[in-house]
């Protein structure tokens, strides 16, 4: 006769899984939260450039940029790209995989035609993006030789426009692939099966689509589609080619403020280093917020 014996975890003592998961965790976490904390006493003028410890902490650094005109142009002119060009690399990766969810070889080469510019570097999208869309670009020129336009000059500015449509077309384009293979790999897990148990149960193909796919769909690209918004608004190699210098947008002020020759003003740059990290972190409690409601209406 054996006997079973059971391993108990001592009252407030935390498993080892969740302690290592933690720990792990927590060296992911260091880096970002000394710089956190290191942006933050240089915002006080506690650190950095122009630092003074005998004045002590002061929050007028922050007041003052706070009140500048070009911060809140750059954030808002970076919101809108973003927003935009996350928004045409979300629907054009929906109806990728929508359009190429089969099995069959074409649906495959979609899906990898899809996907093909995902190891393309911003930088070389930036710059295609400049040879591309430029007033001297190849659609200028090619528009220039079908007799659209009288010379290539007379194309509408896709580069450095203020609405910044060169640099929506060019981060749409190379985000697009990230959020297709996304996209194709939630409805390869558990689209097909959901579909099919829907349509089993009398729904029509429009009905599938609209309650069962496309909310999945929606759900499933969220978290890659906030972290593409983030990410873009703070993309400063694409900005640096293709966006305007008026305004300015808040990755390109932030790098001038960082080298400006005044030392006083180059801690300016922590301030609006701290206002990209609410941007950011205001989106992920946007995403949570929503995540929950879903939860509870599923529920």
């Amino acid at each position: 006769m054996t006997t079973r014996t059971t391993r108990t975890t001592r009252p407030g003592r935390a498993p080892r899984a969740p302690r290592a998961g933690l720990v792990a965790a927590g060296l992911v976490a260091a880096p970002v939260l000394v710089g956190v904390g290191y942006a933050l006493l240089a915002a006080l003028g506690l650190a950095g450039a122009g630092a003074s410890a005998l004045s002590g902490a002061t929050t007028a650094r922050v007041a003052r940029v706070l009140g500048e005109r070009a911060t809140w142009a750059g954030l808002g002119w970076s919101l809108w790209v973003a927003g935009a060009s996350t928004l045409l690399a979300t629907a054009g990766a929906a109806l990728a995989a929508l359009a190429f969810r089969g099995s069959t070889a074409l649906d495959r080469a979609g899906r990898a035609l899809a996907a093909l510019p995902l190891p393309v570097p911003h930088l070389v999208a930036a710059a295609l993006g400049v040879q591309l869309l430029g007033q001297s670009g190849v659609l200028a020129r090619v528009a220039h030789a079908a007799g659209l336009v009288a010379r290539p000059a007379d194309v509408p500015a896709l580069v450095y426009d203020a609405w910044g449509i060169g640099v929506i077309a060019t981060m749409a384009w190379k985000e697009l692939p990230f959020l297709a293979v996304v996209a194709a790999s939630v409805l390869a897990t558990r689209g097909r099966l959901l579909d099919e148990a829907a349509r089993t149960l009398g729904a029509g193909r429009w009905d599938a689509l609209r309650l069962v796919t496309w909310p999945l769909l929606w759900r499933g690209l969220a978290p890659a589609a906030v972290a593409v918004f983030v990410f873009v608004a703070g993309n400063y190699e694409v900005a640096a080619l293709l966006a305007p210098s008026d305004p300015l947008a808040l990755p390109l002020l932030t790098a001038e403020r960082a080298v400006d020759p005044d030392l006083a003003r180059r801690g300016d740059a922590y301030v609006l280093a701290l206002v990209a990290l609410a941007l950011g972190g205001a989106a992920v409690a946007a995403h949570e917020w929503a995540r929950a409601r879903w939860g509870v209406a599923s529920g």
